[in-house]
């Protein structure tokens, strides 16, 4: 858990993703971040949604996760949790670039044609992390920003355990990137998961790409997985995704973003 939450603290932080620093801007250009956890022991998990606190809800979701019995705060309270977990609060605000994005989107004369558009392809750069620990038990973390002016209030799949995220000790961990409400239709990382109780990481993610293509059509989602082997897999029906994982056999971190698999 350490470490996947560390990965994606570190690209929140970045700006250069949809996530933190970085996220894309509602209808009415506020910043509105969700996060998830899940720890595969004991089916432990949280999520967060509509955070404006902090550039961090990855560790807001930890810690409502370690802290309370729920699954998922959203909203305005999430302040209240934040300053009890003692994290800084900053009001999340948009990035110079997605601020100048956002007004030419918003000064096109064709705004609401533009709107269908953003929202159906400016929707990918949600950042997560699968991992597995050295006692076998698989970890997920995940961050987004959301779809590019969605409407104030909307939660997507980045804060629901299931849909965004999903591990269990006994099959494996997934994390899911792409058009949020789709994902959530189709329960898309507990499904790679399922897979992964009889197949291993990658053909697991293949699986469940594969499922969401055949419920809900293609150009909708990515994943990764972590198998209890440690074995990787990736799997998108778009046309790239950015992922990168440790080679154990080469010693060092590989990189891909195409083509597809």
């Amino acid at each position: 858990m350490d470490g996947a939450v560390a990965a994606v603290e570190s690209m929140e932080g970045s700006g250069l993703f949809n996530c933190g620093k970085g996220s894309c801007l509602t209808a009415e250009g506020r910043v509105e971040q969700d996060a998830a956890v899940m720890d595969g022991r004991g089916l432990s998990g949280a999520g967060v949604g509509n955070v404006t606190c902090t550039y961090h809800p990855v560790a807001l979701a930890r810690w409502i996760m370690e802290n309370t019995d729920h699954v998922l705060i959203v909203g305005q309270r999430c302040e209240d949790y934040a300053r009890l977990a003692g994290m800084e609060i900053v009001r999340a605000r948009p990035s110079g670039g997605a601020r100048k994005l956002y007004q030419t989107y918003k000064s096109d004369p064709k705004y609401s044609d533009k709107l269908r558009m953003v929202r159906r392809f400016r929707t990918g750069d949600t950042v997560g992390a699968v991992a597995l620990g050295s006692d076998g038990v698989p970890a997920a973390a995940v961050s987004t920003g959301g779809r590019w002016m969605k409407l104030p209030g909307r939660v997507g799949d980045s804060a629901v355990i299931g849909a965004g995220v999903y591990a269990d000790a006994r099959l494996g961990a997934a994390c899911a990137t792409g058009m949020g409400e789709e994902i959530i239709r189709t329960s898309l990382s507990m499904k790679a998961c399922e897979i992964m109780g009889r197949t291993d990481a990658a053909q697991a993610a293949r699986g469940a790409i594969g499922y969401i293509s055949r419920e809900r059509g293609k150009g909708n989602a990515g994943i990764i997985t972590v198998d209890l082997k440690g074995r990787v897999g990736a799997a998108y029906n778009t046309q790239a995704m950015g992922r990168a994982w440790f080679d154990h056999e080469r010693g060092r971190i590989l990189m891909r973003i195409g083509p597809n698999p």
